[in-house]
């Protein structure tokens, strides 16, 4: 419940260049915020034959249901690490419970870049390397939130470390979209650098809650 207060508490208010505001999380969703909000709405344990939120199915999932407590717990070495595992409906879901929503992809990278479209990463110009993010398996899974340096905004890990789940559906220009995919934004530990620019987009479906995409709570402010 601390680290689930630390998520709402510590968001940081943000201005679109529209005029809207938002309140964006500083870090991603950890392992023990999570592991609160399922834990909170009396969650049950996920089916063996198919998950509905969580991929219990992956023997590394930082998230499991203890069925002698009836509580979702997550390893204690992991509780500050990202969450991942949570398909696109269980980060939705996830966000609603915090009354928050996940962010739109334009939304994303404009507190990504801080409103600068010609920015290229979230620390500014600099090329990428190992001490501005984890990705590009230098370390070999997830880090805790907040191990490297913020931008300037204050927001941690918008390169590396896990992508993260938006709202829109997944577009490719000229083709025709598909509506069982959703945008993924940001870099993450397994992916290249080229994954770590604020324009990089990819789709993933929306029912694989996958070991590179985690959850970045924004409420409108």
């Amino acid at each position: 419940d601390d680290a689930l207060q630390r998520c709402i508490e510590e968001a940081v208010s943000f201005r679109l260049r529209e005029g809207r505001r938002l309140r964006v999380a500083r870090t991603l969703l950890t392992c023990a915020a999570a592991a609160s909000v399922l834990n909170r709405q009396h969650v049950p344990a996920e089916s063996d034959s198919a998950y509905r939120h969580v991929n219990v199915h992956n023997p590394r999932c930082p998230l499991r249901f203890d069925a002698d407590a009836s509580l979702w717990r997550c390893a204690p070495e992991l509780d500050e690490h990202p969450v991942w595992g949570i398909n696109w409906a269980g980060a939705l879901w996830i966000c609603q419970q915090l009354g928050a929503r996940l962010p739109l992809a334009h939304e994303w990278e404009a507190f990504a870049s801080n409103n600068d479209p010609l920015r290229p990463y979230p620390w500014g110009d600099a090329a990428p390397n190992h001490l501005l993010a984890n990705y590009d398996e230098y370390i070999g899974g997830t880090s805790p939130v907040g191990s490297f340096p913020a931008s300037e905004l204050g927001f941690y890990d918008l390169a590396g470390n896990l992508s993260e789940w938006c709202h829109d559906h997944y577009q490719v220009p000229g083709v025709q979209g598909l509506p069982c995919e959703r945008v993924v934004k940001g870099g993450a530990w397994s992916k290249g650098a080229d994954q770590l620019r604020i324009t990089a987009t990819r789709g993933k479906w929306q029912r694989l809650g996958t070991t590179t995409i985690g959850i970045r709570p924004v409420w409108d402010d």
